[in-house]
Order: structure tokens, then sequence, then C-alpha cells
């Protein structure tokens, strides 16, 4: 006589049920959006060593406006991504230094270190 083990039933809407859940599952989907814009950006390196030519062909079709949304839409989905991650974090990777920091303090110092990263990308793209 063979017992078989108990497989739990699981909806597929298993995600719908908790706004936490919602959440979590947004996040994740932002990655499709970062894969596509990361080949899109692949292609213009390869339309660069193509020459002039290729380089200007793919600059007029990153001025379509489809091209374009995708770009906002894309820019939104990480900075959602960035700031859920952020959120997250404190409460994950809890950080003792002596005593427990605050989860506000460790927000607050990855929101200082986004500014100072981005600030220091910022100044070398206008320097060079």
């Amino acid at each position: 006589m063979s017992r078989r083990p108990y497989v739990r039933p699981m909806k597929r809407t298993w995600y719908m049920d908790h706004p936490f859940y919602r959440t979590y599952m947004i996040r994740e989907a932002t990655c499709v959006f970062d894969a596509l814009y990361c080949i899109n950006l692949f292609f213009g390196i390869l339309q660069l060593s193509r020459g002039e030519d290729a380089w200007q062909g793919w600059l007029s079709f990153q001025a379509n406006p489809l091209m374009i949304l995708f770009t906002v839409v894309t820019l939104g989905m990480t900075l959602f991504h960035a700031v859920t991650y952020f959120d997250m974090t404190p409460r994950v990777l809890p950080q003792q230094i002596r005593k427990m920091v605050a989860d506000n303090v460790v927000n607050k110092l990855m929101y200082a270190g986004l500014a100072a990263v981005s600030a220091i990308v910022l100044a070398a793209a206008v320097w060079f």
C-alpha cells in the first residue's frame, strides 16, 4: 500500500490575495522591461561599432515616439523597483552597530548612496 504525499492546491492567482504579494509580483515583473532595455542598448553598441550611418539610424529609431514611451515606462518601473527594494531591505537585512540601526536610517543612507552615485555618473557624463 503506497501513500501519496499531500500537495496543497494552489490557484494561479495566488498573488492577488494579498497586497504584499501583488507588489512583489509587480516588482519582479519590472525585470522584463529592464532586460528589454538592456537588449536595446546592446544593439545600440553594435550599431556604434558598425559606423556612423548605422549609429545615426539607431539614434533615429530611438526618437520614435513608441521607443520614447518604452524608455519612460522602463524608467518608471525601474524607479518603482528601486523604491520598493530600498523599503524592503532594512526588514530583510537588519544592521547592527552595537545596537540595532533604525529602518529609516538605513533607508536614508541607501537613498543618499543612490544620489551620490547618480551625481558622480551625471558629472562624468557632463565632464566627458
